[in-house]
């Protein structure tokens, strides 16, 4: 039985499955941070739910390919 080769897409998905994922968490910290202190809550968790998502997506990535 042939098997029919698929074009490999997956590195062009990788920009946009980062993107995605440092959004995700930066507005699920956002969400958290407000909820505990407001506005200035909201501000500090935007930034840690970035940072979180970046480094999470990075280990995701290093851990495929190894």
């Amino acid at each position: 039985m042939n098997r029919i080769e698929l074009p490999e897409f997956s590195h062009l998905s990788v920009p946009l499955q980062l993107a995605a994922s440092t959004l995700i968490m930066g507005i699920i910290g956002m969400k958290i941070g407000e909820w505990i202190d407001g506005d200035f809550g909201g501000a500090l968790g935007l930034m840690v739910g970035l940072i979180a998502g970046f480094f999470t997506y990075v280990a995701v990535i290093v851990k495929r390919e190894q």
